[in-house]
């Protein structure tokens, strides 16, 4: 008698996941996911969606391969929204961060960035939650409004509670500012028309489907409308490819995406470095705090266990991003442990178990955002 299939829980940063075998008259649809949002969580993206199904379901609607089925199952009260599991392996376990991909895998990759470049601002108007008087017209504003939120969104919101882990860390609101060095470099953008993006695209959020091999997309939460540079910059600062890929995907992606939104390279050379230089910035700030609540909630018996650890994932961040912050020299492994090893000792009470979950979760991304 064989076994039944296991029932795991996959935990991603805004929601947790049950995967679950469809029964009775549902039974073809093989297992599904079953998802709940984590109450209490940290917002370091903005969003342009109220959640991840409205986006799959119009994605369904305009014929994109290779995602989710959103399934309605109605119930006696209410309606509930279920995804289609895909059977098979993030392509992390496959190929990690800093391996290539095989031609066939970059291949569906500039695809998908080609079928993303098709779908324009208006194919998505009615499930778009940004007032319109507020949503971004060129790419200029597109980028200011990214460094806008980060400053108000996610310094601001917790620069109170870790006041003296950042001055210890040298990092400030001067990088974010409305004149400084980012908002220089967003004002000298070239223009790209707009289309919708993943936001998220690195390998976890790739399935190597079983049954095929074939890659399909998952975890659409922080799609947005917006200038497509911005999506393939976070894809190559979340991928790791090797330098010799990263070249061959760039002047791939330069081919497609000019074919499929014309404009939409433009100023490729000079403008990725802005996107990036955006990305590495944010992810300071973004597991600066993370690793904060990891260490906050940590028992006293693993701090020696988890202040290395620490000390690995924000010495590496500021080390990239350490000629936008204008820091000079970045600070040492010993100092940045002796930051936290204080914010330790000084913090106030442990977060709420919802909030250090997903700081434990997101920390084993690799420099996601």
């Amino acid at each position: 008698m064989s076994q039944p299939l296991p029932r795991p829980t996959l935990r991603g940063n805004h929601r947790v996941w049950q995967v679950v075998e469809a029964e009775g008259e549902l039974a073809a649809l093989g297992r599904l996911k079953t998802g709940r949002t984590r109450p209490g969580v940290h917002r370091f993206d903005p969003r342009c969606f109220a959640n991840e199904e409205d986006v799959l379901i119009e994605l369904a609607l305009l014929g994109m391969r290779r995602i989710a089925p959103v399934y309605r199952l109605v119930g006696a009260d209410d309606e509930l929204r279920v995804h289609g599991y895909i059977e098979g392996q993030p392509l992390s376990a496959i190929r990690p961060p800093g391996t290539a991909l095989t031609g066939s895998e970059l291949g569906q990759l500039v695809d998908l960035f080609g079928k993303l470049a098709t779908i324009r601002p208006s194919a998505f108007a009615l499930v778009h939650r940004c007032p319109p008087v507020l949503r971004p017209r060129s790419s200029r504003q597109f980028l200011q409004t990214l460094i806008r939120f980060t400053r108000r969104r996610v310094y601001a919101v917790h620069r109170p509670l870790m006041r003296d882990l950042f001055t210890a860390l040298r990092i400030g609101p001067t990088v974010l500012s409305a004149t400084g060095p980012l908002a220089r470099e967003a004002a000298k953008l070239s223009d790209r028309p707009f289309c919708l993006l993943h936001g998220d695209l690195h390998r976890d959020n790739l399935i190597v489907a079983e049954s095929d091999g074939m890659l399909w997309t998952i975890d659409w939460e922080l799609a947005l409308i917006g200038d497509p540079l911005y999506d393939l910059a976070t894809h190559l600062h979340l991928m790791r490819y090797p330098p010799g890929q990263e070249h061959a995907l760039l002047l791939r992606w330069a081919r497609t995406m000019d074919a499929a939104l014309p404009g939409s390279a433009a100023g490729l050379a000079r403008d990725l470095p802005r996107y990036l230089a955006y990305k590495r910035v944010q992810s300071v700030f973004t597991d600066v705090i993370r690793q904060a609540y990891l260490v906050q909630a940590t028992p006293p018996a693993q701090l020696a266990e988890q202040l290395p650890r620490t000390v690995e994932v924000v010495h590496g961040v500021m080390r990239k991003a350490s000629r936008m912050l204008g820091l000079g020299r970045v600070p040492s492994p010993r100092s940045i442990e002796a930051a936290y090893a204080a914010w330790y000792v000084n913090a106030p009470p442990t977060p709420s178990v919802a909030a250090v979950d997903q700081a434990r979760t997101a920390a084993t991304r690799p420099g996601g955002p």
